[in-house]
């Protein structure tokens, strides 16, 4: 398939999303209305027309390989930069993960090549896509605005210039986050935008470029932002929502997952695909969270199962990618193995992101040992044995809106129990005596 149908086929389903009816999207797309000027549909069916570079990647095309990824910080603390390993990339990848976002707020200088360089060509080899991230404390917090703005376009211009030939895959994500001073002036940060973007189109003319909007990145603000070159086709957008995770209230709330706060949700998700209709622009979600990690995370297992799942599924329908806040939750970069458990998500919500549509099965308690992901469908005792996983079953994760009844007998006879949650242990009735199963799909979150 060539790269204009790829374009092509890419928004029109966009296009073809139902759009929302909360009060906060319209909002959203009436502002986009009255501030895009003359950028109408039919402008954005004449511009996917327009013959593209042989060879050159587009922020459409990108979407399509980003997918599921991780915020890293493996250039922006001492402890993840002495520590690090490359069979941290290799797991992320092997995994399922295509795609990492690495954070840094290091000045740009020989002593932050000798690591970064490495981490970028680990990721290619491996089959990550690497977003380079710039945390800008001095543009976000610093008094001299002028000033914060040259550091900024200085630091992006010589790692610009660093990585002027490595593979369309390197993305540069222009801030990871705005606050301070950046956070709520939207003509600031136009301005620098002004700077920061022609400056790294000195030596890479086709690179792709990630820009965030003001207010903690809310896709509401995307509206806002104005480019040096408003015609440039190697631009897309970043926006967050729950970047922190849920609370228990607030505007964030999520309890029981009620359809009060399923909404809350789609309502971020409603502004980003109306922004995406609207302009034609690609987007990008740069962080979410399954739990309050940042807070001492007060969300069990299943709960976070629960919301991961949601989020997932619904941003699937918008054809968003993203990364989850932050690896560090799900791996030990000490030991290099995946936490099976803990304070924060652990493997069951790193299986349930990877796919919300398949039970895990685990041979050990609390989610640990050889693990198998299955889809509905019925499994005896033969299937189980042909999968090495007859009566050797002691937890289970459970994507919300499927159900799983495990039997003790073959042919799905003997003792049965029901689940609809995510399980780290069974009664002793139950464990390891699993001999046949099936996986239902519920069709319904209610």
């Amino acid at each position: 398939m060539n790269r204009k149908l790829i374009y092509c086929l890419s928004f029109s389903l966009f296009f073809l999303c139902a759009c929302g009816g909360s009060s906060v999207v319209e909002e959203v797309k009436e502002s986009i209305e009255e501030n895009v000027d003359g950028n109408t549909d039919d402008d954005n069916d004449d511009s996917s027309e327009e013959e593209r570079i042989e060879g050159v990647l587009y922020p459409d095309e990108l979407v399509q390989m980003m997918g599921k990824g991780f915020d890293v910080a493996w250039s922006e603390f001492n402890k993840y930069i002495e520590n690090h390993d490359e069979q941290k990339v290799i797991d992320i990848a092997g995994a399922g993960f295509t795609m990492v976002r690495i954070r840094v707020n290091k000045p740009a200088t020989d002593d932050l090549f000798s690591h970064l360089d490495e981490q970028i060509d680990q990721c290619l080899k491996h089959g990550l896509i690497p977003v380079l991230a710039f945390h800008g404390h001095d543009a976000e917090e610093g008094e001299d605005m002028e000033q914060a703005k040259q550091v900024t376009v200085d630091w992006w211009r010589t790692v610009a210039e660093r990585y002027k030939d490595y593979s369309d895959l390197l993305v540069f994500n222009l801030f990871v986050e705005l606050n301070g001073n950046l956070k709520k002036d939207h003509q600031l940060l136009n301005e620098f935008y002004a700077d920061i973007i022609p400056a790294i189109r000195e030596s890479n003319p086709y690179r792709i470029l990630i820009v965030p909007p003001v207010g903690l990145s809310k896709p509401a603000n995307l509206q806002y932002i104005q480019f040096p070159d408003e015609t440039d086709p190697f631009i897309m957008m970043e926006w967050h929502c729950y970047a922190a995770g849920p609370a228990l209230e607030g505007n964030k709330q999520w309890t029981t997952g009620t359809p009060e706060e399923r909404q809350l949700v789609l309502d971020h998700f409603e502004a980003a695909k109306e922004y995406m209709k609207a302009t034609g622009r690609s987007t990008w979600l740069g962080a979410w969270m399954a739990g309050n990690y940042n807070k001492g995370n007060e969300y069990d297992i299943p709960t976070q199962v629960q919301f991961a799942t949601f989020f997932v599924r619904e941003l699937a329908k918008i054809e968003v990618p993203w990364c989850i806040n932050t690896d560090d939750k799900f791996y030990d970069y000490l030991n290099l193995t995946w936490y099976p458990e803990g304070e924060y998500g652990g493997i069951p919500v790193r299986d349930v992101i990877l796919d919300t549509e398949k039970v895990a099965l685990y041979s050990g308690e609390g989610y640990q040992g050889e693990s198998l992901r299955l889809s509905p469908g019925e499994y005896d005792e033969a299937e189980l044995q042909a999968l090495n996983f007859d009566n050797k079953i002691s937890s289970l994760m459970v994507p919300w809106g499927l159900k799983v009844i495990a039997y003790t007998g073959k042919g799905f006879a003997g003792t049965a129990h029901e689940y609809t949650r995510t399980t780290r242990s069974f009664s002793s009735k139950m464990e390891n005596t699993i001999s046949s199963l099936k996986v239902i799909d519920l069709e319904t979150y209610d």
